[in-house]
């Protein structure tokens, strides 16, 4: 194709602009280019003339180069518009267009501002991270009189309670008052004069007349010749943290001996344990803990022994409890748990049977065995109650019932959790006949790939019909079948069931066919767990390759080279490893980059609001990222509906999961849904969106 020329002072315009210059037709194929076209972009006329403008512009901005070929195809005018283009080097420019036509030709002049872009960018982002700053942030101008404020982020208004509109032009003093110290004043004041850097602690005063003490940064902003035109204020609301200091100050808050938190900081900590529960729905439990036959060790072995052994309990309740968990002596040989933010009532049996198996495991002293166990009464608020000392008051009565029903044991204080306990046992026996009896079967849920639209594989999940009760959900029996062991026969079954559904899908013409089963972080700590999966791909013959174990963080919590050993095994047989709900448990980077996996899966709670929430976008495209970085492919849980797939198909070329393509199905009815399945559908559903 000859290139068209532009005429006269037009050719010259075309030949010596700075700017991009091309023309193309109504159909957007490129008819000439200009040399500065040539210079950015790393083409050469005769590579572009000919070929669709597309060639270089980004495809993301494909629609709207379309709408502007529409609009002038129709004979109107379009105003300037911006677009991405792709050198020949695949480096990314943003161009500011502008179009005009005349005949059959339209002339295009594109002007580079990618730094205008990145510079605005990095305003935006600089913007944002100061507004997003939970410290107050002022700005004063140092080349007026008095020093206004010309800027204030949220952090200021929400520290002081002054709306910004209220305070810019004024000097920062109105936040003074009379307990604010003159010589901390006058170090500030001299600072400014000398135009330096300057830190202080002030007492200041908020719009309701309230008093907060402020930890103030201030620093000087210069020009190019070193002239100061601004001060910018860091201020930090430390009042918390001065009154605590205080209040330390003025009070011992912990047990001489055993160095736990004592009965007056036990009920701070109570109280604010009953507001966050209440705040946020959560539950908070108190469990009171009593030696049992403490006196008498004391009084025959003496007091030594007897400290030895309160300091011992001590230090094993508090190895038992997570970081944000109380411990504290109360007195004598009585303590108290105070147990925070748990998700579920019964959350906290897991933690009243861990403390009586290590409560009750031998003291060493000085050569000699000595033995003792404790009973615990356990109490729980659900943001309702109104005096949370009443709680330990609840606790302490249970524990004299978990005394009287024979010691070394537990007891709710209420009927209504006597109530669960004994569902909790029936439920243990319940679980025991559906071991027996083979009451479990499988659902299938497919996974899709968002490039091709094809079904890829399929991830094994667990139902129980429980013959009188029906269906019982995983979360209400999970749990305690690893509390119990029970885990590890329901496990083995699981995985022959799911490998022989594997071989028989795999027959079929939808092969291959990827299965996904999920193990225990027990299953992968037991001896001979790679043996186990071995033993059953031999028994089953299914190829190791379309076999996905699926692992969580928990592995790591215990034993994690015994875990990263067992996961080479695997891999060591063919089989694939993915690591399931990543980012909502331990999530530590430096065990990643050991794990010898190929698949990271992003938890549904990160999907649910993506289209919406920049957070949660932020979130997911980091984690794909980081996969990329290390080589390893991604599924996308939960995806539910059309907006969250073209959302994730157009921006991350995933696998995807989730009630959008299918619900968890029996083996029957995912054979029919294979056969109905139409990859191509789905890939239409995407070019009509």
């Amino acid at each position: 194709m000859s290139p068209v020329k532009p005429q006269g002072e037009l050719d010259q315009f075309f030949l010596l602009s700075q700017d991009l210059f091309c023309c193309i037709d109504f159909t957007g194929t490129l008819l000439n280019v200009n040399p500065t076209f040539e210079n950015l972009l790393g083409y050469s006329a005769q590579e572009l003339i000919g070929r669709p403008c597309g060639v270089i512009i980004d495809p993301q901005d494909y629609a709207v180069i379309e709408h502007a070929l529409m609009r002038l195809r129709d004979g109107r005018s379009i105003e300037a518009f911006d677009v991405r283009a792709r050198s020949w080097q695949g480096e990314l420019f943003w161009l500011e267009v502008s179009a005009c036509a005349n005949d059959d030709v339209i002339y295009v002049i594109a002007r580079d501002i990618t730094r205008r872009k990145t510079a605005d960018q990095q305003l935006a982002l600089l913007q944002r991270s100061v507004e997003s700053s939970t410290n107050g942030v002022v700005i004063v101008d140092a080349q007026s009189d008095d020093l206004p404020m010309v800027y204030v982020n949220r952090a200021f208004e929400q520290i002081t309670g002054y709306a910004r509109d209220a305070v810019m032009g004024l000097n920062c003093r109105f936040l003074q008052g009379e307990e604010t110290d003159a010589a901390t004043l006058k170090q500030l004041r001299r600072a400014i004069q000398e135009r330096r850097d300057v830190h202080v602690m002030l007492r200041n005063y908020r719009r309701d007349g309230t008093l907060f003490w402020n930890d103030l940064y201030i620093s000087p902003v210069r020009d190019e010749q070193g002239v100061v035109t601004h001060f910018i204020g860091v201020q930090n609301d430390v009042t918390a943290q001065r009154e605590y200091q205080a209040q330390l100050r003025h009070n011992a808050h912990h047990d001489a001996l055993t160095g736990l938190p004592n009965r007056q900081l036990l009920h701070q900590r109570l109280a604010q344990g009953c507001v966050l529960a209440k705040r946020y729905q959560r539950y908070l439990a108190v469990l009171f803990i009593d030696l049992d036959d403490f006196k008498p060790i004391n009084d025959s072995l003496g007091h030594d022994v007897g400290d030895f052994i309160l300091v011992s309990v001590a230090r094993r309740l508090e190895e038992e409890l997570r970081p944000w968990d109380t411990v504290a002596r109360i007195g004598g040989d009585e303590f108290i748990v105070l147990l925070p933010d748990l998700a579920h009532e019964q959350d906290v049996m897991q933690v009243v049977e861990r403390l009586l198996a290590r409560l009750s495991a031998p003291y060493w002293y000085q050569g000699e065995e000595l033995h003792i166990t404790a009973s615990i009464g356990i109490g729980t608020d659900d943001g309702s109650i109104t005096k949370p000392r009443t709680l330990i008051q609840q606790a302490d009565l249970a524990m004299y019932k978990a005394k009287r029903r024979g010691r070394n044991t537990y007891q709710w204080y209420t009927d209504e959790l006597n109530r669960r306990v004994t569902e909790r046992v029936n439920l243990r026996h319940a679980l025991a006949q559906a071991i027996e009896q083979e009451q479990f079967e499988l659902h299938y849920q497919p996974q899709i790939d968002s490039v091709s639209g094809r079904v890829v594989g399929v991830e094994a999940l667990l139902r129980w019909q429980h013959p009188l009760q029906g269906n019982i959900p995983p979360i209400d029996f999970i749990g305690l079948s690893e509390e119990t062991g029970q885990i590890i026969p329901i496990s083995d079954w699981v995985l022959r069931r799911a490998c022989l559904d594997a071989v028989a899908l795999n027959r079929g013409e939808h092969a291959p066919l990827t299965m996904a089963v999920n193990v225990s972080p027990m299953q992968v700590q037991r001896p001979g767990f790679v043996a186990s999966i071995e033993r059953v791909l031999a028994e089953t013959g299914l190829a190791a390759e379309l076999l996905e174990i699926e692992i969580t963080e928990g592995v790591l919590m215990d034993s994690t080279d015994h875990a990263i050993d067992a996961i080479e095994g695997l891999r060591a047989l063919g089989v694939n490893i993915a690591l399931d709900d990543f980012g909502t448990g331990f999530s530590s980077l430096s065990y990643l980059k050991r794990l010898p996996i190929q698949k990271l899966k992003i938890d549904r709670s990160f999907i649910r609001d993506v289209t919406c929430d920049e957070n949660d976008a932020a979130i997911v495209e980091g984690v794909i990222t980081l996969a990329e970085k290390l080589g390893l492919t991604v599924l996308i849980e939960g995806v539910e509906t059309r907006e969250q797939f073209l959302y994730l198909r157009e921006r991350h070329p995933t696998y995807l999961q989730g009630y959008y393509f299918a619900r968890p199905i029996p083996l029957d009815a995912l054979t029919d849904y294979l056969d109905r399945f139409d990859q191509h559908a789905v890939l239409r559903d995407l070019a009509g969106a």
